[in-house]
């Protein structure tokens, strides 16, 4: 037999959210306390080759890891965590349950955040049977905290609801990327071919950082499309949600479903914008970091 579902309601749900946002405010006083402050620890090894950005690791990655584990943990000990530091630091997740699950990345942006840049966030994501349920994307030194809960819609600063800017049309996109410093030569290759694309059919081209932000943003409305092949789940589950609440479209870099587990996504305003999108990026290719797709609509366990 597999697995039990994990039985939750809404209020559970609720009342789990709101124990991670009062974490995450904390973190955010860490966070913009120790910007450009805290000096580089080490160079991840496994992800050298994705990239300068993808391998920086602080003491305030680590302060701030603990911060939100601790604090979730004495809330909630029955529930399990997955994180950059922690459970994916060896580049393969050999455990996703279907307990509630936290899916954490300190600092997203940890390359902004040593440089003193104040384009940094927080990114946490809730699974309960393995379906997203929760996000929390929170850009203190901005002072913009993005969150949605599934069926619940999406919100900044808890009061402004968001809606995609509706836009379907690559000509009238701006669209979001990442720029690798010291990659791989296919992943650089892979990275200019598609600047290259969007400089000449795209409406803008911008390149901001943070993954969990420049997702967070397509669902806000500034702006239309993200896509990024090389991503980790703990960098898209939090927007990912948040983009599907406020009505844009997540997709698999291929097309299909999209699976938090492939490290490829693409969001954009609408469907038409993503398969545009995708009909036009040339993809790099990467191995998935867990052994099962992990569609955003997973089984429900909901009573």
């Amino acid at each position: 037999m597999g697995e039990p579902m994990h039985r939750y309601t809404d209020d559970d749900v609720a009342r789990w959210m709101k124990v991670a946002t009062g974490l995450v405010h904390r973190a955010g006083a860490l966070i913009t306390a120790n910007l450009g402050k805290a000096a580089n620890l080490e160079d991840k090894a496994m992800n050298h080759h994705e990239g300068s950005a993808s391998s920086v690791l602080t003491e305030t990655d680590l302060a701030v890891e603990k911060l939100l584990r601790d604090g979730l943990c004495e809330a909630f000990p029955q529930h399990e965590f997955i994180g950059e530091e922690g459970e994916g630091s060896k580049g393969v997740i050999t455990r996703y349950t279907n307990r509630p699950t936290w899916i954490i990345d300190p600092i997203d942006g940890t390359m902004n955040f040593v440089h003193a840049n104040p384009v940094v966030c927080t990114s946490i994501g809730l699974a309960v049977n393995r379906e997203l349920v929760g996000g929390i994307v929170n850009c203190p030194a901005l002072g913009l905290m993005y969150t949605a809960i599934k069926g619940k819609g999406a919100y900044l600063n808890g009061t402004k609801r968001l809606r995609t800017s509706g836009v379907t049309a690559l000509k009238d996109a701006m669209v979001l990327m990442e720029v690798p410093t010291r990659a791989n030569g296919t992943k650089t290759n892979t990275a200019l071919g598609n600047m290259t694309m969007l400089l000449a059919n795209a409406h803008a081209v911008r390149c901001p950082g943070p993954a969990a932000l420049d997702i967070a943003w397509v669902g806000a409305g500034s702006a239309d499309a993200y896509f990024h092949m090389g991503i980790h789940c703990w960098d898209m589950a939090a927007g990912a949600l948040i983009v599907k609440e406020a009505g844009g479209c997540v997709l698999h870099s291929d097309g299909s479903a999209f699976d938090l587990m492939s490290r490829r996504i693409v969001v954009a305003a609408t469907e038409a914008l993503a398969r545009e999108l995708i009909a036009r990026i040339a993809v790099y290719d990467v191995p998935p970091e867990f052994h099962e797709r992990c569609p955003i609509d997973g089984p429900r366990g909901k009573m």
